[in-house]
């Protein structure tokens, strides 16, 4: 390469370099510009906003003490219920067993007072009956003999052999 073409490719780079320079710096610029607009918009705001700030630094800061000892409390008060939920969930556990006992002595009571009342039925049935059987079965007899007295005769062998051939 020659001297000469070696100075114009040096030159040319320079001019590029110079350029994006100028390139750069406008684009900054703008930026600036851009910056500038933004921070007059917001500014206001910023003024706006910054009372409101203050003023909820300064609540904080007062009712600092107070938030603390409310948030002490509330821990309290979780401790207290958990405490209570416990007690009450074991009063409930002892009385569902309790119950579960009371009822299983109810129905073996029940049971046992079914099976009574069976017995008595049974006893009372025994004791009706015996009587209108005993009561039955001395009318048969009395029938049988008034029959007999009736009728004054002894059936034959041949009536006799006949109700017997009837059951067989």
């Amino acid at each position: 390469m020659s001297e000469e073409v070696f100075r114009w490719i040096v030159a040319a780079g320079v001019i590029l370099a110079a350029i994006s320079f100028v390139v750069q710096a406008g684009v900054v610029l703008a930026l600036l510009r851009v910056a500038k607009t933004t921070q007059a918009k917001v500014m206001p705001l910023i003024e706006r906003v910054s009372p409101i700030i203050d003023s909820t630094k300064q609540i904080i800061a007062e009712n600092r003490p107070r938030i603390s000892e409310a948030s002490s409390e509330v821990v309290q008060i979780i401790k207290s219920i958990r405490e209570q939920v416990a007690t009450i969930g074991s009063l409930v556990r002892e009385t569902s067993d309790r119950a579960k006992l009371r009822v299983a002595q109810i129905d073996e009571t029940v049971d046992n007072t079914v099976e009574r009342v069976e017995n008595v039925g049974t006893a009372v049935r025994s004791a009706v009956l015996r009587p209108v059987r005993e009561v039955n079965g001395i009318v048969s007899g009395m029938r049988a003999a008034i029959a007999t007295l009736a009728h004054g005769r002894r059936s034959s062998v041949d009536h006799a052999t006949q109700d017997e051939e009837m059951f067989i």
